[in-house]
């Protein structure tokens, strides 16, 4: 039983073992014989498929490692980059090693009592200007710049100091332009004595003063600007004002032309102005402005009968209101005085004492050249030189002299035997021109110049093609060889010239071709004759400024009086609460005075000599700072590049801590956080490669 068992079991196992060695025998040669070809082909296609098969494995593979290998090198090197802090300067060619010298300026004019949700501007950049001060080291040293230019101010602390310096900055009424503040911190710096410099310049940046196409910037000091944003940027400001005459006689109805300007997004409708004059309210007006647009209104009063009138124009805005009152001082004339000088044996001229004579306006005097005495000359505001002979040398020095002071001489040729060489000589030593020849023809005024000051209110319209107009029979012809500013204001129709204005230094001449006589022409007959000489006579009247401005370099000219020793000239405010003593300069027989930013308010005050009034003078804020629009700090940096300022920055005003942003003004823009995260994330990629990609 056994033993059929064993031959059962080897059966099962030769068997199959010989039915397979036939099939594997058999079946390639039933192959071969049937279709060799066939089988030969797919046998060889299975075969190169395992090879790529294989292959693209091991690709895969490699690809792996690379791509894993890659991302650790990059992961380490990041890691190496974010421990040297890699930088892009913003700054070229300063210097970041060594002791500091800093300079800040804190705009603290108008503008900046603007709020924004810090409180006001200037309370804001105060803030910043301490924090960075403090971010300083014991041995650096800082100063302290304003709108004041103050060399007490500026001098060079430590920062303990310079936040004692930084408690007591107040609102300034000056304003300067921004390449005036870079001039001023970079010679500060240059002169500092230490290998870094910096300024910083923290202000709200009006475009009205922040223009630096002009300023060439030291590339060794490095610049930071900080911008003060303002929530609300809405103003409404007296820009100026004048009169329509330029003579004020007591009594007489004056017309005070006003100008304002609406800094603003919204209209004013029906705005409340009034105007006080010695402290008495003589008119109330309104006005409307359109949205960022400007009017003119006029205000008419009488004045009083006090010698000196000072005025104030006054609105009501808000929050922007030091340019929300205007001052002006005037001058009451009860006369001008006109002065006739002539021949030795002439009479009355009718056609200039009926004019002059007979006008409660004018004083009329007359005297001969042969009598004149020429120390009175500076009483007179016009002098008429009419129908003498010659001009002695002596007599055309003191009247070039009179002129040259600032007064107004009307040249008359006489009717007969002038010396034209004497009258050559006289007028070239004005830089006027002169008479050549007498010209005989008949000729008519063609032209006027009706934008001349002398017609100005003259006509409502232009010349009229048929207007008549003064007729010529005989002239003298004018040199046009004229070395000085000159105006024409009436024309012949030949060309020559009837009447012309020359000026020469402060004063004017007036030089007529015709002589006031028939034999001539019929001008002194014809109706442009009264307007045209009575208008020389009105603004022959000195015009002194209605105001000056505060700040401004502009000094005031004061008379020429003879003052005794140890007698100044002074400026007195009202009740003598405020008294200054102004530099006293004489040039050319002229006297100027000097504030040197001694006063810091608007108002009206009295101009002394010693004692004695003067006259009055008045100061006004400049409205510069009135224009509320400011550079946005976005367009800040490329508005100062295309300048062509170097090596500045801008930090932005919103950033709670300056002294974090320090490190990249000082040296450029860091990238060592850019590097960590890099780092990071090719970490993570090697990672994911790893975990994720199945061979």
């Amino acid at each position: 039983m056994t033993t059929k068992c064993y031959l059962w079991a080897l059966m099962n196992f030769l068997f199959p073992s010989f039915l397979y060695a036939l099939s594997a025998i058999s079946i390639p040669i039933l192959i071969h014989l049937f279709n060799f070809r066939r089988y030969k082909k797919l046998y060889f296609s299975n075969v190169r498929f395992l090879q790529e098969v294989v292959q693209e494995s091991r690709s895969r593979s490699r690809l792996k490692h690379w791509l894993v290998l890659l991302c650790r090198i990059l992961a380490v090197a990041f890691l190496v980059f974010a421990f040297a802090q890699p930088y892009i300067p913003n700054k070229q060619g300063a210097t970041t090693a060594g002791t500091k010298s800093v300079s800040i300026f804190i705009d603290n004019s108008f503008s900046m009592n603007a709020v924004n949700q810090n409180g006001t501007l200037l309370e804001d950049a105060k803030s910043k200007a301490s924090q960075i001060a403090q971010s300083l080291n014991a041995a650096d040293k800082v100063q302290l710049i304003s709108q004041d230019f103050d060399e007490a101010q500026e001098r060079w602390l430590n920062k303990d100091e310079f936040l004692e310096e930084l408690k007591g900055l107040k609102t300034s009424p000056f304003s300067r332009l921004l390449p005036e503040v870079l001039q001023r911190q970079q010679e500060n710096l240059e002169h500092s004595g230490t290998p870094v410099k910096e300024a910083f310049v923290i202000s709200d940046f009006q475009k009205s003063v922040s223009d630096v196409a002009n300023f060439h910037a030291n590339t060794d000091i490095s610049t930071d600007f900080i911008p003060e944003v303002a929530e609300t940027k809405n103003n409404v400001s007296i820009d100026s004002c004048w009169f329509t005459s330029p003579v004020h006689i007591p009594g007489k109805a004056e017309e005070l032309m006003v100008k304002l300007t609406n800094y603003s997004t919204i209209a004013v409708n029906n705005g409340p102005i009034k105007l006080v004059l010695n402290g008495e309210e003589k008119a109330l007006s309104s006005f409307n402005i359109e949205p960022m647009g400007s009017t003119t209104i006029t205000m008419s009063f009488i004045p009083g009968k006090e010698k000196i009138e000072q005025g104030e124009l006054k609105i009501n805005d808000y929050p922007i209101t030091f340019d929300d009152e205007l001052y002006f001082s005037i001058r009451l004339s009860a006369s001008i005085p006109v002065l006739w000088l002539h021949a030795e044996n002439d009479k009355a001229n009718p056609y200039l004492h009926s004019l002059f004579g007979k006008d409660s306006l004018f004083t009329f005097s007359d005297v001969t050249a042969s009598h004149l005495d020429y120390s009175t000359l500076p009483r007179y505001r016009l002098i008429i030189l009419d129908n003498i002979a010659s001009v002695t040398s002596g007599m055309g020095n003191e009247l070039a002299k009179y002129v040259s002071n600032g007064g107004n001489l009307i040249v008359i040729p006489p009717v007969s035997g002038i010396d034209i060489n004497s009258y050559r000589d006289f007028l070239i030593l004005v830089n006027s021109s002169y008479y050549e020849k007498l010209d005989t023809a008949h000729q008519k005024v063609d032209k006027l110049n009706y934008e001349s000051h002398i017609y100005s209110e003259v006509f409502e319209r232009k010349q009229h093609p048929n207007m008549d107009l003064p007729i010529v029979n005989k002239h003298y012809v004018i040199s046009h060889t004229t070395r000085a500013l000159s105006e024409n204001i009436m024309k012949l129709e030949n060309g020559d010239d009837f009447l012309d204005l020359f000026h020469y230094n402060k004063g004017n001449i007036y030089l007529l071709s015709v002589a006031l006589n028939d034999d001539y022409s019929n001008f002194q007959r014809h109706a442009i004759y009264v307007p045209t000489m009575y208008n020389i006579g009105l603004y022959s009247s000195p015009n002194a400024p209605l105001y000056y401005t505060l700040g401004d370099i502009q000094p005031i000219e004061a008379p020429n009086i003879n003052l005794p020793q140890n007698v100044f000239f002074k400026i007195q405010g009202d009740k003598d609460t405020l008294s200054i003593l102004p530099e006293r300069r004489t040039v050319n027989d002229n006297t100027f005075l000097f504030l040197h930013s001694q006063l810091t308010q608007s108002g009206n005050f009295k101009l002394m000599a010693g004692d004695s009034l003067v006259s009055g003078i008045s100061f006004n804020y400049n409205r510069r700072e009135s224009d509320m629009r400011c550079i946005a700090a976005t367009d800040m940096e490329a508005t100062y590049s295309k300048a062509g300022l170097k090596n500045f920055s801008v930090i932005p005003s919103t950033s709670s801590s300056i002294p974090n942003l320090l490190a990249e003004v000082n040296r450029g823009k860091y990238f060592w956080k850019y590097c960590i995260l890099l780092a990071l994330l090719f970490l993570a990629a090697e990672e994911a490669l790893l975990r994720l990609w199945k061979e």
